[in-house]
């Protein structure tokens, strides 16, 4: 009975998450709270996902790249943004604008990354060859693929999201932290270049500067001594990351041990560390996690498992589950959140390959890749739907350009994971 009450709690969650009507964090605990009730899980193990490993470190690590958003050095970054493009035309400058973002990604959230070069590109003429709209899309387009892929800053965590899929399988399918790289630079890189070479596909259009896009130039209020010990902070946490095998489980640790320094020294206030571990995304964490280890414990993943290879015929080789799930979580992705598709699909391709006898890491991976090939709409994720109130452009004018930039990325997990 147990694994019937999961597989339809998993299928309330994904249908609440396409609706989009409720945050995420509010779907997330009310399946575990149905989960509780139901007795699948005891109120202990309903809420266990608070106490996850990898939700310790990722809360931790998030209240540390807070504080090092605030610091002069993003400031500066943000400042030459909005001064570079003088003297810049076509393609340099759309060179130029991709690598800043590929750099902004790595330390802020890709709205906030977002936000700054709609800022930079709010004075450039509409007349130009790489004129504002030109560059707000293609940058929303690489902002959900890049943001989080380098193993610092923000994407320090990052393998830790797909290990708590794994791990309920066994530690033995657990990836590292360079893993996802590996796996993903190619793509990425793939994705870069043609953004450069092909932005001319969209049309010249006026920036639509009547939006009301709430961002400014960030003004720095944390004084020298603050910086400094961010700044510290910041290298013990991200070296602690890159050296996890020698460090071990105290890795999970180190992040909130940063966090806490940060708020005795005053370098970062108690009300915004509270912001953040209130967020709707710690408590969407936690219920995925509660929901990925009843899949697993009850049964559930693979009975769902063992379906979708029932469908796919008996195909069960690791190239063919990667076509499809790639192929599937693509135009899932761009028809609903990508973070949605994200929660949905990843737990359902690992369940899938474990039923065939395959290694999960490599499905997770193409899986998570795919889900953030998100441009297509305004719906497939917050960062598109940002970018096109403001560039002004319609989904006529951006179907030759996403298409493209679609297509062209679909055969990319088949090589690198496939």
């Amino acid at each position: 009975m147990s694994v019937y009450i999961v597989i339809g709690v998993m299928a309330l969650m994904t249908i609440a998450f396409v609706s989009g009507k409720w945050p995420f964090g509010l779907v997330t605990m009310t399946c575990c709270v149905i989960l509780g009730l139901t007795g699948v899980l005891s109120p202990s193990e309903a809420f266990a996902g608070f106490c996850n490993k990898n939700l310790i470190l990722l809360a931790g690590a998030f209240i540390v790249s807070d504080a090092f958003g605030k610091t002069s050095l993003i400031a500066k970054m943000q400042h030459r943004i909005i001064k570079m493009q003088n003297g810049k035309t076509g393609t340099v400058l759309m060179i130029a604008f991709v690598m800043i973002l590929i750099l902004l990604s790595c330390f802020l959230p890709s709205p906030a990354t977002l936000a700054i070069i709609i800022v930079a590109v709010t004075s450039m003429s509409d007349d130009a060859d790489v004129c504002p709209a030109r560059i707000i899309l293609p940058m929303a387009a690489l902002s959900t693929m890049w943001t989080g892929r380098l193993p610092i800053g923000v994407g320090a965590t990052g393998f830790t999201r797909y290990n708590a899929f794994l791990e309920s399988y066994g530690q033995e399918y657990c990836i590292s932290m360079l893993d996802p790289l590996k796996g993903m630079i190619f793509p990425l890189i793939v994705c870069s270049i043609y953004v450069v070479v092909m932005f001319r596909l969209l049309p010249k259009r006026p920036m639509n500067r009547s939006q009301n896009v709430k961002v400014k130039e960030q003004t720095v209020t944390m004084d020298r001594t603050h910086e400094i010990i961010t700044y510290i902070v910041f290298a013990i946490v991200m070296l602690c990351m890159m050296l996890n095998k020698f460090v071990g489980s105290l890795m999970y640790i180190i992040p909130a041990a940063g966090a806490i320094v940060l708020l005795f020294t005053k370098t970062l206030s108690v009300e915004d560390a509270k912001r953040t571990l209130s967020g709707d995304l710690i408590f969407m964490l936690a219920g995925i996690y509660v929901l990925s280890d009843a899949m697993s414990s009850s049964g559930a993943g693979q009975v769902i498992g063992d379906f979708i290879l029932s469908l796919m015929g008996g195909a069960n080789s690791k190239l063919a589950l990667v076509i499809v799930f790639s192929g599937v979580t693509l135009i899932v992705t761009n028809l609903m959140s990508n973070v949605a598709t994200y929660n949905v699909m990843v737990p359902l391709a690992v369940s899938t390959a474990v039923a065939a006898g395959i290694n999960p890491a490599a499905l997770a991976l193409a899986s998570g890749l795919a889900s953030f090939c998100a441009c297509m709409l305004p719906c497939s994720s917050g960062e598109s739907a940002m970018c096109y109130a403001a560039s002004g452009y319609s989904m006529k004018d951006t179907f030759k350009f996403t298409i493209g930039f679609v297509l062209l990325f679909w055969p990319q997990p088949m090589i690198s994971f496939g």
